[in-house]
């Protein structure tokens, strides 16, 4: 068996979301714009079309539903307890559930449509 060669079109899904994590790592450190949750929203909606396929659906929706949930209890954690980076971890986190929020969406719509196409 050789090795399997990657086409620059079944790389840009992987790059999309480790730009992503890096874009939502750096900005944790700046104050937000709207274009930062634009190019955010749009990187996850370019991992969640190229990435997940339909055998992955399921382990994506149900990782991405564990990670947003656990996310909001680590926000309610960090407005409780005075840490040092408090905005810098808040901000993080809202990014981070930008990036997967989008790809999420945009799986879970192909879920449906899926699951509606085939009664």
């Amino acid at each position: 068996m050789g090795k399997r060669k990657f086409g620059l079109a079944e790389l840009i899904g992987p790059i999309a979301f480790y730009v992503g994590l890096l874009i939502a790592l750096i900005t944790a450190f700046a104050e937000p714009s709207e274009w930062l949750f634009i190019g955010l929203g749009i990187l996850g909606v370019i991992v969640g079309l190229l990435n997940i396929t339909a055998r992955k659906t399921g382990p994506f929706l149900l990782a991405s539903i564990a990670f947003i949930v656990a996310v909001s209890g680590m926000q309610f954690l960090i407005d409780k307890v005075k840490v040092t980076l408090m905005a810098e971890l808040t901000r993080l986190a809202t990014n981070l559930t930008t990036l997967v929020g989008a790809a999420a969406m945009v799986v879970a719509l192909r879920a449906i449509y899926e699951a509606a196409k085939s009664t």
